[in-house]
């Protein structure tokens, strides 16, 4: 029996969809919310030497709430792994809910996320490595100012504020929106985690 075109699409997509975690708009206010804010709780940023960006991004997180590991250790049992090794938004949300924390994944702007961080917990975006290559990337945000947001970073060639305490990027929020739009389903993309 030959499926339709519609039918064909329309199966490709609902199986795109269980697959993979789209964001939801973050209701969040931005009300009474710092002008700047970093996270100063102790911690380190270890450096991937692959496709583990998703793995070192939890590390840090899970180090934030208390909880010692390394990105080469989690990698090495991270769920939902594709073939070339690297994880989508759903396999970061199924390691947190593994580890006994909400996990959500959000969309939002540059005021919203400003407003997770100042929450006090690191927030993972979702972005471009470069603004007109393919390859994404996931990245904890831990401060922010007017005019920066401040990473913990695990690509060694990204890193342009070594030596800071927490942090070792400082990007301009209009270099964010750029490396922010990873795909069509993903605009603005980040990923909130909680007890």
């Amino acid at each position: 029996m030959k499926m339709s075109t519609w039918a064909g699409g329309a199966a490709v997509a609902a199986l795109a969809w269980h697959y993979h975690a789209l964001p939801q708009k973050d209701p969040v206010s931005t009300d009474d919310m710092p002008e700047t804010y970093t996270i100063d709780t102790p911690n380190r940023t270890d450096l991937q030497s692959g496709t583990e960006c998703a793995a070192f991004s939890s590390a840090y997180v899970m180090r934030h709430l208390g909880v010692e590991t390394d990105g080469r250790e989690v990698y090495r049992g991270y769920p939902r792994k594709l073939l070339d090794g690297t994880v989508d938004p759903r396999g970061i949300m199924v390691f947190f809910k593994r580890h006994g924390y909400r996990a959500s994944f959000y969309r939002g702007d540059s005021d919203t996320l400003k407003k997770r961080v100042s929450l006090g917990i690191p927030v993972i975006v979702f972005i471009k490595v470069y603004p007109d290559k393919r390859y994404a990337h996931f990245v904890p945000v831990v401060g922010y100012d007017r005019d920066h947001f401040y990473l913990a970073d695990s690509l060694k060639h990204r890193i342009n504020a070594p030596g800071q305490r927490g942090y070792n990027r400082k990007l301009p929020i209009a270099e964010l929106e750029k490396l922010w739009r990873t795909n069509p389903f993903y605009k603005r993309p980040y990923l909130v985690i909680g007890e």
